[in-house]
């Protein structure tokens, strides 16, 4: 069901003469096929997404920067305002499950129809930013309209904001269809009053008022080192990795508002990049300042580097498809039907409702583009990229007739055997992985190994990074760039957790970097490896009188993240 079309709150729909003037393209029915390799795209689209830096990436930005200050001047209670289209991410988006890269395609395709509607540049569509080439925000999004932290147009307080907007949502909640609340009391959602106090300080906060709307700054546009890290051409490697739509895109959920679990691109790129843009830093020593910044939080589209990020992660998701077409792996979920889940896994993932995006006239959608099939392909979007990092992963095209879809081999398995904590670790894992398999693992070129951690987290504990490291003796004292340090876990935004959720994280490189500084024994010993799960350090406020953590009060919750399974996949 979509939302009553006479209703005038933030997810309604405009008269035409709201909107400029200019084309639009519409979406598709739901794409038929099956979960095995789809049909390779036309070679040439109608759109091209052009990296940021690049001649066409720098004027599709012009036309952006035009849009945005029209929508910060449309009145609240339009659905193209700057502020009312972030709330459709704050109220809908999937983290942490298999709708996170489907449900953004949706979000970015949609709007990208808006900003050229407004621009008026018919030829626009998203720039992405390669963060893995260019590891730093653009300099052109510190100018103007592009920097909410300096630009007078962006609403200046958090009173403002709720003056502003709690008249509006009280519209839109009232004209809510039932589906529609539905989906909103899935999250907790039951009245306007609910969202206000989320966004606000003591419930988020989402709201990050100037000059503090964004981390980055000219002064600092980089990343820190966990964040340099996870965008790294090593780490994207290693995201492209799995062989099938599960291992690549998070796990699976019973409905995309249920956090279950990040794979290696979500868990690491995309939510650390948000995060640091978004003011949260981690010092070499482990030490984490959480500042202030919108990419931090539910309410990140209010930064425009929201939509370059997300051009880049639906970059990724091309590329990994195109990948998997190119060797005939699957490129969706399994269409496995049984008598517990009639539908398999491709059918549920397909009907899985949205039912919040707009057209570019800002109307609903028809049916079958409320669902997540309706976006499995980029489809009638019609956009291609100008080629960025990754596309080694993608085969050459070969001669004769294309491969038949084949069912991806299955990567080894090896399950950890847990260990109590320790005064040095919250928990560890040995994993019996064979020395043979570890020695390759550590060079160049070698298989990739992904460990997969399911960890029981308290309520508010997504807010404190939590470290792994591979094969490093407890005695050791580690930081971010100690030879067996992996990564940090980490969430984005204000999900909260009430569930195990796990994070898969590449551990061939941190073993051929423990090969490079203590030899090839301490990265495959015979005994195989051991996996752990630590703090660096406490967090660290920013200030007293602004700061805050993400973290439960004192007293709120004693308990302490617990480890529950290790497995490493060999691939």
């Amino acid at each position: 069901m979509t939302q009553d079309p006479a209703f005038t709150g933030p997810f309604s729909a405009p008269s035409r003469r709201d909107l400029m003037a200019g084309g639009a393209a519409v979406v598709g029915a739901l794409a038929a096929g099956q979960a095995s390799a789809q049909p390779a795209a036309p070679t040439k689209a109608r759109w091209r997404r052009w990296n940021v830096a690049s001649p066409e990436g720098k004027r599709a930005l012009a036309s952006y920067a035009r849009a945005i200050d029209i929508m910060l001047k449309l009145p609240p209670e339009h659905p193209y305002n700057w502020y009312n289209h972030a709330l459709t991410h704050t109220v809908d988006c999937p983290h942490g499950n298999w709708w996170f890269v489907v449900w953004h395609r949706g979000y970015v395709g949609w709007f990208e129809q808006v900003v050229r509607k407004l621009s008026g540049d018919n030829s626009f569509a998203f720039p992405y930013w390669d963060w893995t080439a260019n590891p730093q925000v653009p300099a052109e999004m510190f100018q103007g309209v592009l920097n909410p932290s300096t630009y007078p147009g962006y609403i200046q307080s958090l009173d403002a904001f709720n003056k502003t907007f709690g008249p509006v949502l009280e519209k839109f909640w009232a004209g809510l269809s039932n589906d529609q609340n539905q989906q909103l009391l899935i999250r907790g959602l039951r009245f306007p009053a609910d969202l206000i106090f989320d966004i606000g300080p003591k419930g988020g906060p989402m709201f990050f008022a100037p000059p503090n709307s964004r981390g980055s700054t000219p002064q600092r546009p980089g990343f820190d080192d966990v964040t340099n890290r996870a965008v790294s051409s090593w780490m994207l490697d290693n995201a492209l990795a799995p062989r099938d739509f599960i291992g690549f895109a998070s796990p699976k959920s019973q409905f995309h508002s249920s956090i279950t679990g990040f794979g290696v691109m979500e868990g690491q790129p995309h939510n650390k990049v948000h995060n640091c843009v978004g003011g949260i830093w981690t010092a070499p020593d482990g030490k984490t300042t959480y500042g202030d910044g919108f990419m931090q939080s539910n309410l990140s589209p209010v930064d425009p580097l929201f939509f370059l990020h997300h051009a880049n992660i639906d970059r990724i998701w091309d590329v990994w498809t195109r990948k998997q077409q190119g060797y005939g792996y699957p490129t969706l979920p399994d269409d496995n039907p049984n008598y517990l889940n009639p539908r398999g896994d491709l059918g549920q993932w397909r009907a899985e409702p949205f039912l919040f995006f707009r057209d570019s006239d800002g109307k609903p959608l028809p049916a079958a583009q409320q669902v997540a099939g309706a976006y499995e392909t980029i489809g009638a979007f019609d956009y291609d990229y100008q080629p960025g990092s990754g596309e080694n992963v993608v085969p050459p095209p070969r001669p004769g007739p294309k491969l038949k879809a084949a069912v991806a081999a299955k990567p080894q398995l090896f399950t950890a055997k847990l260990k109590v904590p320790s005064p040095a670790s919250l928990a560890s894992g040995d994993v019996a992985v064979p020395q043979a398999l570890l020695s390759q693992a550590a060079k160049t070129g070698g298989p990739k190994l992904l460990a997969t951690l399911t960890v029981e987290l308290p309520p508010f504990e997504h807010g404190h990074d939590l470290a792994v490291v591979v094969n490093t003796p407890e005695s050791e004292a580690v930081g971010v760039n100690s030879p067996g340090f992996v990564t940090t876990l980490s969430m984005f935004g204000q999900h909260l957790v009430t569930r195990p959720v796990t994070f898969t994280v590449p551990i061939s490189p941190p073993l051929a970097k423990l090969a490079t500084a203590k030899g090839l024994s301490a990265a495959a010993p015979s005994s195989g490896l051991n996996i752990r799960l630590m703090r660096l350090k406490p967090p660290l406020l920013s200030n007293a009188a602004s700061s805050h953590d993400h973290g439960a009060p004192s007293g709120a919750t004693r308990a302490e993240p617990e480890l529950l399974g290790v497995e490493v996949h060999a691939y």
